[in-house]
């Protein structure tokens, strides 16, 4: 069996371009990986070709941040682009993912990558930008960019109980896709 770690991590970093360790707020991504796991180099492979479609940065984050600054109204508004929202916090919220670009990540450990989905809460309409690097989360993200689905309805499941190791893994269930992903 293959790790899922350091090299296949080098080797994701290659496509994703626009990438750096200066990316504003990059750093700061809360990541939610599970330990790493083992998987056959024939998942690895597939993995990594399904992430390689994704976007990278598109070198807009400080500008992103500045926007976002401009538009504050609040004292949260003020913080927002500095804390970023790993998509387990949305437990239960049916949000529509308008779409994902890929980031490279310093965590130890996972697949070197997470996600940056770029999401409305489906009740409210706010905002719900979040981040993240759980593997099966990415690959459903990846496989619904790769298959032009966008925009996807979700909710956010978290398991009830933790794993052996104490973590609590999530997933999305997907409701609709594309043009019947627009409401409730």
């Amino acid at each position: 069996m293959a790790r899922f770690g350091r090299a296949e991590r080098d080797a994701l970093d290659a496509h994703i371009t626009g990438q750096n360790d200066d990316t504003p707020g990059a750093e700061l991504a809360e990541t939610d990986d599970a330990p790493v796991a083992e998987y056959s180099p024939e998942v690895v492979a597939a993995v990594r070709e399904l992430v390689a479609a994704i976007p990278g940065n598109d070198d807009a984050g400080a500008e992103n941040i500045v926007t976002q600054l401009l538009a504050a109204t609040t004292i949260d508004d003020l913080n927002a682009p500095w804390e970023g929202t790993s998509g387990r916090n949305l437990a239960g919220k049916r949000l529509q993912v308008r779409g994902v670009t890929a980031r490279k990540s310093s965590f130890d450990g996972g697949t070197g990558i997470f996600l940056v989905a770029d999401a409305v809460d489906a009740k409210t309409g706010d905002k719900a930008v979040f981040t993240t690097s759980a593997l099966a989360v990415v690959i459903q993200l990846a496989q619904a960019h790769k298959l032009g689905m966008f925009p996807l309805l979700v909710e956010v499941v978290v398991a009830d109980r933790p794993t052996a190791r104490g973590f609590y893994p999530y997933h999305l269930r997907v409701l609709a896709a594309g043009s019947t992903a627009k409401g409730e």
